[in-house]
Order: C-alpha cells, then structure tokens, then sequence
C-alpha cells in the first residue's frame, strides 16, 4: 500500500468497492491494520478472530436493520464492506 492508502485513508477505497481492485485493496487494508498492531492474518488464530468479528458485525448489522435504526439498503452496503473481511482472513491463510 502506498502513503495514499494508509489505513486512515480509505476514501478511495470505497470508490472502488464494486470493483475487484476495490476488494483487492480492502483486503490489503485489513492486513495492514493488523500489521500495526504486530499480529498478521498469516497466523491462523488471528484470521480466525476476524472471521469471528465480522460474524458479530453481521448479527449486530442485522439487528440494526429489523429495528429500524438502519435501513435495509445500509445494512447490505455496510454488509458488503465488512463480509470482505472474510474474504481477507481467508486470503491470507493460502
């Protein structure tokens, strides 16, 4: 990733997020997130807790929705975003 890409800059990102290069990117990030807190998703245990977080980000997502605090259209775009996480912890695991 370059400076531009930079965990807390994820603007572009998003733009792309339809696009394979949007994903390709994504997964990057969340490896570099877990690289600056010296864990990898190379380790099995830690790709193995992300599976987990976005489980519960899925629940959670999902509740927001049939309560109304969100719609469903928000709950599938953020759906989207976080299930990428998946993606990336199965990614680096090959």
């Amino acid at each position: 990733m370059s400076d531009d890409d930079a965990p807390d800059n994820v603007v572009s990102i998003f733009d792309k997020m339809e696009q394979a290069e949007g994903r390709l990117r994504m997964i990057e990030l969340w490896e570099a997130v877990y690289v600056q807190q010296k864990q990898s998703l190379t380790d099995e245990r830690t790709a193995a807790s992300l599976h987990v977080a976005v489980d519960v980000m899925t629940l959670l997502l999902n509740g927001a929705a049939a309560t109304g605090m969100i719609t469903e259209s928000q709950r599938d775009r953020l759906l989207a975003i976080f299930q990428i996480g998946h993606l990336a912890a199965d990614e680096f695991q090959k």
